[in-house]
C-alpha cells in the first residue's frame, strides 16, 4: 500500500520502492551485527523492532513511542475509555507529533527517513490506544488468551500484545471493550483506508506544494477507491475467513501497480533479506542463514547474545557499503531516533520517570 501511495503521490517507481521497503524494514530490523571492515571500530546498528516481545530488550525499549506508538493526544474522543483512564504516551490517529515528524522527514529529502516516518504515522492509526510500554492500560483481558507459564506474563502489558495482530489486519472489524460503547468498535479497513488518505496528502504536497486543494482531493478518492477494493471485504473472524487472504490482497496491490497511475510496473514481493544480503555476508559458512526466516532470526538473535564469534561474523561485500540501502537505512534509523527523541522529550519523555529508559 506504501508503494501504491507514493507512485500515486508522484514518486518514481524506484524511489516509491526505496520509501516502501523502509517502511516495512522498519519492523524487520530487529537484529544488532557488529561488523568488520576497514575501520578501527566495527560497525554498530541501531534495531527499530524487537521480534520476541516476550523479552523485548529493555535498554531499547524507546523504539516502541518512537516507531510504532507515537504519543498522541490523552484527551482525543477517539481515547474515551470506559474507566476514564488517560496515559500521556498513548497513541492516537494523526497527532500533532505524528504530522510533525512526518514534516520533518519529508524536509530531509532522504527516501529512507521518508519511509520510516511514513511507517510510524500509518502505525498511529492501527495501534491507536496503546502504548509503547510496559503498562497495565494496554491489557484487553476479554481478548487476552490464555497465558502459557512459559512466557513472561508481562507480555500482554506491551504495546497491543494483548490484542494479539488485531490492529494490523486490513480488513478486520473487532470490538476494543476498553473504549466508550461510542468508539469501542474497530472498523481496520476504514481506518487504513484514512491513514492512507493521510500520507497520500503529505506525500503529494510534498512533491507538488503548488497543487490545488480540488485536484489533490479528486486523485485521494481515486487512490482510495482502488485501495478500498484491493483491501477487500471486511470480516470479523480472520482465523476461518480464507477467501481475502494476505497472499490474494498482495497480489490485488501488485495489479494495481502494473497501472500507468501506480508507476505502471508489477512491484516485486518484498524480500525480507533483499537489503541485508547486497551489503552483508555471514563468514561462518556453517550457519547457513539467510536471514529471511523469524526463527532463524530468533535463533541468530539469541546466539549473538551469547557467542561473541557469532555477533561478529558479519562483514562488508563491498568497499562502497556506504552507498547500500542497508547501511543507509540503519543511519537513517539513529538519526531518526535522535531527531524524535529532541522532538517529544520536552512535551513528552521529560514529564515521566519511567524505568530502563
Amino acid at each position: 500500500m506504501t508503494y501504491l501511495i507514493a507512485t500515486r503521490a508522484g514518486f518514481s517507481p524506484v524511489k516509491a520502492e526505496t520509501i516502501a521497503y523502509a517502511s516495512q524494514y522498519i519492523d524487520d530490523n530487529d537484529l544488532i551485527y557488529n561488523i568488520s571492515g576497514n575501520e578501527a571500530q566495527p560497525y554498530r546498528n541501531y534495531i527499530s523492532q524487537t521480534k520476541n516481545i516476550t523479552k523485548p530488550k529493555h535498554k531499547l525499549f524507546r523504539i516502541y513511542p518512537i516507531f510504532h506508538f507515537i504519543p498522541g493526544d490523552p484527551l482525543a474522543d477517539s481515547a474515551r475509555r470506559k474507566d476514564g483512564k488517560l496515559h500521556l504516551l498513548n497513541t492516537t490517529a494523526d497527532s500533532k507529533n505524528a504530522r510533525r515528524i512526518l514534516k520533518t522527514a519529508l524536509q530531509t529529502d532522504n527516501l529512507y527517513k521518508i519511509g520510516l516516518a511514513v511507517h510510524s504515522f500509518a502505525d498511529t492509526f492501527a495501534h491507536q490506544n496503546f502504548v509503547g510500554y510496559y503498562d497495565e492500560f494496554n491489557i484487553v483481558k476479554s481478548l487476552q488468551k490464555k497465558v502459557n507459564s512459559f512466557f513472561d506474563r508481562s507480555f500482554y502489558a506491551v504495546g497491543h500484545a494483548a490484542a494479539n495482530i488485531r490492529p494490523d489486519i486490513p480488513n478486520l472489524v473487532w470490538e476494543d471493550p476498553r473504549l466508550c460503547d461510542s468508539n469501542s468498535m474497530r472498523d481496520n479497513k476504514e481506518i487504513f483506508l484514512k491513514a492512507a488518505g493521510r500520507v497520500f496528502e503529505e506525500l503529494k504536497r510534498y512533491q507538488n506544494p503548488a497543487l490545488k486543494a480540488s485536484v489533490l482531493k479528486k486523485e485521494k478518492e481515486e487512490l482510495i477507491s482502488d485501495l478500498k477494493a484491493a483491501i477487500g471485504r471486511r470480516t470479523k473472524h480472520p482465523e476461518i475467513f480464507k477467501i481475502n487472504t494476505p497472499a490474494k490482497r498482495i497480489e490485488r496491490f501488485q495489479k494495481l501497480s502494473s497501472k500507468k497511475e501506480y508507476g505502471g510496473q508489477k512491484l516485486k514481493k518484498y524480500n525480507i533479506s533483499a537489503w541485508f544480503n547486497q551489503a552483508l555476508k555471514f563468514d561462518l559458512k556453517v550457519l547457513k542463514i539467510d536471514n529471511s526466516s523469524t526463527w532463524q532470526r530468533l535463533l541468530l538473535d539469541y546466539f549473538s547474545n551469547h557467542l561473541s564469534f557469532i555477533k561478529n561474523s558479519c562483514s562488508w561485500k563491498k568497499k562502497d557499503y556506504r552507498n547500500s540501502h542497508w547501511y543507509q537505512f540503519q543511519e537513517a534509523v539513529k538519526e531518526m531516533q535522535a531527531e524524535i527523541i529532541n522532538q517529544l522529550e520536552p512535551k513528552v519523555f521529560s514529564k515521566l520517570e519511567l524505568e530502563n529508559w
